[in-house]
């Protein structure tokens, strides 16, 4: 898993060793849907969403370097979601989320590398013709976090993809399922 390791040197005293993750287990958005509001990047701690030692880049916008709210759309981290406001816990990635933007996230992926190549345009096509933001991620861009801002738009994208679930051509789940009341 981690494959290499750093020591913190604090005035000549040497601390505990630290695990520093490489590249592959930093997922990353090349394309975060909020960029021109972001002035900060994050590494969020995976852990918590059962994939430890797996940290998600995320593009965010903060003031105090302690609040931070979230500029992409998380691809592996639940119950977060664009707009969301967090500060983080630790320096490995830990964090606490203190107010929600009434935004929701879906995820899917295909599970079909034929259809994803041949489908995608079109489906991106879709989402972007009913005013979803989405990002996406890894071979044939196969892998997609919706941004929901209404139940208009969740059921939309919902009826788009059950079916295609039902098929077996992807898989998709509620990221953050539940908007604050």
């Amino acid at each position: 898993m981690l494959s290499v390791q750093a020591c913190v040197h604090h005035r000549d005293r040497l601390r505990d060793p630290v695990r520093v993750p490489d590249d592959s287990q930093i997922a990353t958005h090349e394309s975060p849907v909020a960029r021109d509001r972001s002035n900060y990047i994050v590494r969020l701690d995976l852990a918590i969403d059962g994939m430890p030692g797996h940290y998600e880049q995320m593009w965010t916008r903060t003031e105090d370097k302690r609040h931070h709210e979230l500029c992409c759309i998380p691809f592996f981290t639940y119950g977060l979601s664009l707009g969301d406001v967090f500060t983080l816990t630790n320096e490995d990635g830990a964090y606490r989320v203190e107010s929600k933007n009434g935004h929701r996230t879906i995820r899917y992926a295909f599970l079909d590398d034929t259809y994803a190549h041949e489908q995608h345009e079109g489906l991106h096509g879709w989402l972007h013709g009913i005013g979803v933001l989405a990002e996406f991620r890894g071979h044939a861009n196969g892998y997609c976090a919706i941004d929901i801002v209404d139940q208009a738009q969740a059921d939309a994208v919902v009826a788009r993809l059950s079916p295609l679930a039902d098929k077996g051509v992807l898989t998709w789940e509620w990221a953050d399922p539940v908007a604050p009341g």
